[in-house]
């Protein structure tokens, strides 16, 4: 299996949104086992660093924060931007 970067994913997923329609997506879809994925990832981070864990609804973008929402429908590694 190739190497997946959740994060990087999920990046440029949204920037391919932004430069198609001109403005950030209100949220974006990702399977439960990616949501969990990422919210491990980001809770790990949180305590390396000693910060507060982040809400893990949402993530932080260079176009402000986007909501993380949750289908079943998806595959195991599918982003999708709304």
């Amino acid at each position: 299996m190739e190497w997946f970067d959740a994060f990087e994913e999920l990046m440029a997923s949204i920037e391919r949104f932004v430069s198609a329609s001109g403005h950030a997506p209100s949220e974006v879809a990702v399977s439960p086992h990616l949501y969990a994925w990422l919210s491990d990832i980001r809770r790990e981070s949180a305590q390396l660093s000693g910060t507060e864990p982040e809400d893990p609804s949402t993530i932080p973008t260079p176009y402000g924060p986007v909501r993380l929402q949750i289908d079943e429908a998806l595959n195991e590694f599918e982003i999708v931007p709304e």
